[in-house]
C-alpha cells in the first residue's frame, strides 16, 4: 500500500513538474514575441529613416536640376516664350520624363506642342511669385497618371516671364525609391500627402485616397495604431508603432521628409516576425528537450543507485537479523550505546528490567544502572573502570 502511494506521489510530482515547464515555456514564448516585435520595430524605424533620407535627397537633387536647366535657358532666351521644339530637344536630353513651360498668362506648353490652361495650379501661382518647389499633380492635363513636378521661375531682364517644370510619372519614379525588403519579404511602403492621399507605393495598383483609413478598414492596422499614426500626419515628426496581434502587420513607421511636406508610411511584413519567433521558439523547445533528457538520465541514475542501496540495506538487515536472532537465544535484552552522542537505547523491543530506567537516554544513567547491579566491592570498582567513559561514571566519584 505504501509502495502504491509512493508511486502516485511520484506521478503527481512529475505532472506538477511538467505543468511548471509548460508555464515557463509559455512565459518564454510571450517574452520572446515581445522582444522580437520590439526589435523589428526599431529595425524598421532605422530602415525607414534611411529611406526618407534617400527620397529627400533625390527630390532635392531633382529640384536643383530644374533650377540648373532654368539658369541655362535664361541665358539664351530672346523672347518670353519657349518653343515646343526647344522643349522637345531639352526633354530628350534631360533626366525628367518630360519638361513643360508655363507662360506668364498661365498657358502650359508640352514638348509635343499641346497646350493647356493651368492658372489654377499651385505650381503656376507659386512659380510666378518667384518660388521654386515640388508639386504633386494627381490630374495632369497631358497625362493619365499622377505626376511629380519640380518647378522654378524663368526670368528675362529681371522679370518673371514663366515657370519651367520638370515632371516624373509618380508611380514609376518613386517605386524604386520605395521598394524595401526585409529578409526576402517585400514591405509595403507609401509616400503620401499630409492629408493621407497616396502619391505612390511600392506595390502595384496603389490607389488609396486616405491610406490610414483604408489600412484600418482592411484590418492591416488597428484603431489605436491608426490614431497614433494620424497624430504624426497632423503634427509632423516621426513615429514607429507596434500593432495589435490581430493586425495583418506587426508595426508601422510614419515619417515626414525633412525638407518637404510629404509623409513616408512603411508596413513591416508580419511573416518576417512570425518566422523569427518560430525559429527562436524552436531553439527553446530544443533546449527543453535536452533538459528533459538530462533530467531523465539523472532520474535513471538515481533509480539504479537507489536499487543498489536497497539491495545493500536488505543484505545488511538480513545479516543484522541473523545477529539479533543469535543474540536473542543468549540474552533476553540488549542495548546499543553511542559513545559519541553519549546515549543508549534498548533494541528489538526489549525494555530495562528496572522500572526506574528508561528504554533510552543518556549513557551516564545507563552506566550507573549497571553499576548498581553489582554489590559494593572490588568487582564493582573493576566494572566501573570498564564501563566508564570520559566525563561519565557510576556515581561514586568523578573518574581520575
Amino acid at each position: 500500500m505504501r509502495g502504491k502511494k509512493k508511486v502516485i506521489q511520484q506521478v503527481v510530482y512529475g505532472f506538477v513538474l511538467l505543468v511548471a515547464v509548460l508555464v515557463v515555456f509559455q512565459w518564454y514564448a510571450v517574452q520572446n514575441r515581445k522582444r522580437m516585435e520590439e526589435r523589428n520595430k526599431n529595425y524598421a524605424a532605422d530602415s525607414a529613416t534611411l529611406t526618407v533620407a534617400k527620397i529627400n535627397e533625390d527630390l532635392n537633387d531633382a529640384l536643383d536640376l530644374i533650377k540648373t536647366y532654368a539658369y541655362f535657358m535664361e541665358k539664351g532666351m530672346n523672347a518670353p516664350v519657349i518653343e515646343a521644339q526647344t522643349l522637345k530637344e531639352l526633354a530628350g536630353n534631360s533626366m525628367f520624363d518630360t519638361l513643360l513651360f508655363t507662360d506668364a498668362d498661365g498657358t502650359d506648353y508640352a514638348a509635343d506642342g499641346r497646350t493647356s490652361d493651368v492658372t489654377d495650379r499651385s505650381f503656376y501661382m507659386d512659380g510666378m511669385r518667384g518660388e521654386s518647389g515640388i508639386s504633386v499633380v494627381s490630374d495632369p492635363h497631358f497625362y493619365n497618371e499622377t505626376m511629380v513636378c519640380f518647378y522654378t521661375p524663368l526670368h528675362m531682364e529681371g522679370d518673371t516671364v514663366g515657370v519651367l517644370r520638370g515632371a516624373y510619372l509618380a508611380e514609376e519614379y518613386l517605386k524604386n525609391m520605395l521598394t524595401t525588403t526585409y529578409f526576402g519579404e517585400k514591405a509595403e511602403v507609401y509616400l503620401c500627402m499630409p492629408d493621407g492621399t497616396v502619391i505612390a507605393g511600392s506595390v502595384e495598383g496603389t490607389d488609396k485616397e486616405n491610406l490610414l483609413e483604408t489600412l484600418q478598414a482592411d484590418g492591416v492596422i488597428d484603431a489605436d495604431t491608426a490614431k497614433q499614426a494620424e497624430d504624426v500626419f497632423l503634427n509632423g515628426g516621426t513615429g514607429a508603432f507596434l500593432c495589435s496581434p490581430e493586425s495583418k502587420t506587426d508595426n508601422i513607421c510614419v515619417m515626414y521628409l525633412p525638407d518637404h511636406a510629404y509623409v513616408l508610411v512603411q508596413l513591416f511584413p508580419k511573416a518576417v516576425t512570425q518566422r523569427m519567433i518560430r525559429a527562436e521558439n524552436l531553439v527553446g523547445i530544443r533546449l527543453e528537450v535536452m533538459l528533459f533528457a538530462l533530467f531523465a538520465v539523472y532520474v535513471i541514475i538515481l533509480i539504479v543507485r537507489a536499487g543498489r542501496e536497497k539491495k545493500l540495506l536488505q543484505q545488511e538487515n538480513r545479516e543484522m537479523g541473523y545477529i539479533i536472532n543469535g543474540v536473542n537465544t543468549l540474552f533476553t535484552r540488549f542495548t546499543m550505546v553511542d559513545f559519541e552522542a553519549d546515549t543508549y537505547q534498548y533494541l528489538a523491543g526489549t525494555v530495562p528490567e528496572s522500572k526506574g530506567l528508561a528504554a533510552s537516554g543518556g549513557y551516564g544513567d545507563f552506566a550507573r544502572h549497571l553499576c548498581t547491579l553489582i554489590a559494593e566491592g572490588e568487582e564493582r570498582q573493576e566494572f566501573e573502570k570498564e564501563v566508564r567513559r570520559e566525563g561519565s561514571h557510576c556515581g561514586i566519584g568523578k573518574p581520575g
